[in-house]
């Protein structure tokens, strides 16, 4: 089981290379950190010939997922996964019902300790499966939606699938 979300995609550029970086390079705000700022473009982040490394340019947001691609001629590979920085405050919020567990254990009687092992678990649950992959999905879906559009993907594949894009 894994933690934190990522997904992984296979893709087919409508132009090609050249094209793809050189829109991508228009609409991104080109840094170093992947940070949100006000810019009037539609991503953050970095761009070379080979790849990109990009965040949406949504304010608070815009930077919970990490966009890294690398780009051949036609096509494409992709990766989707959520920053660093909301990894880190996830795994805190993830420690609290834990704490609070842990803080009942060393306080409370065996009896009450043994009634808070359903609900410590249910939070943890609900916190990863159903919190934290909503919001992926949502930013996941709303930054590739982005993306194909300044790219110009038409075939998108994730792990067999065969999802087609408009552009």
């Amino acid at each position: 089981m894994k933690v934190f979300p990522k997904n992984n995609y296979e893709f087919e550029l409508t132009k090609g290379k050249t094209h793809a970086i050189s829109e991508l390079q228009k609409n991104t705000y080109i840094t170093d950190s992947l940070t949100s700022q006000w810019t009037k473009k539609a991503f953050i982040g970095q761009v070379n010939e080979n790849g990109f490394k990009i965040i949406s340019s949504k304010r608070g947001r815009g930077a919970f997922c990490i966009l890294e691609g690398k780009l051949k001629s036609q096509n494409g590979i992709l990766e989707i996964r959520i920053h660093k920085a909301f990894r880190v405050m996830l795994s805190i919020v993830y420690l609290f019902p834990l704490i609070g567990f842990l803080i009942a254990l060393f306080t409370k009687g065996k009896k009450i300790i043994l009634s808070l092992i359903v609900p410590t678990l249910m939070s943890l649950i609900v916190f990863r499966f159903i919190f934290t992959e909503i919001a992926f999905r949502l930013m996941l879906k709303s930054g590739l939606n982005k993306l194909a559009g300044v790219i110009g993907i038409k075939k998108l594949k994730k792990r067999g699938t065969m999802q087609y894009m408009m552009s």
